[in-house]
């Protein structure tokens, strides 16, 4: 086993990339023509509500199935697999899985929680510019952890005890 290229985790982050935003389109699709074909139109909702769909239909389930496929072999989200890496734990899979993921898709909540409360608040309020701010911050960070360290991890790698290996096929 290697320590995978810049070229490597980039290339499996763009797979999975494709698979989340594939899920994403079809969630839309589905429901906005639920409601069109129910309601005759989108309802009106709450900041909260709007908060909790974001979280229950994206961040949630992005988070289960990356963790559910990390934390068992191969212990790779399918692009990871198709690039040939694997994810390796010094602690339980599971749970080390879980914390890998809910960091690595914290600045995407960030950001849901930041332009929902802009819509319903002020772009302008405090709390939307920390948070939002914070979401790209923590985005960069880990990009340039994985840029520049020799073993390009980043921080979800390293709080959660792991790192992703390059596997040479046969």
């Amino acid at each position: 086993m290697n320590i995978p290229t810049n070229k490597q985790r980039f290339l499996s982050l763009f797979f999975d990339y494709l698979i989340i935003l594939v899920y994403l389109i079809i969630l839309f699709g589905i429901t906005f023509s639920f409601y069109y074909l129910v309601f005759g139109k989108l309802p009106e909702l709450t900041e909260l509500q709007s908060q909790l769909i974001a979280l229950l239909t994206s961040i949630v389930p992005v988070t289960i199935f990356c963790t559910y496929r990390e934390a068992k072999k191969p212990y790779a989200t399918p692009g990871k697999k198709k690039v040939g890496l694997i994810v390796i734990y010094d602690k339980n899979p599971v749970i080390s899985s879980l914390i890998r993921n809910f960091l690595k898709f914290l600045p995407w909540q960030l950001a849901h929680f930041s332009i929902i409360r802009g819509m319903f608040e002020s772009f302008e309020s405090t709390t939307v510019l920390i948070t939002y701010i914070l979401s790209i911050s923590l985005l960069i960070i880990y990009i340039l952890m994985a840029l520049i360290r020799k073993d390009h991890r980043h921080i979800p790698d390293l709080v959660s005890k792991s790192k992703v290996m390059y596997v040479e096929k046969n």
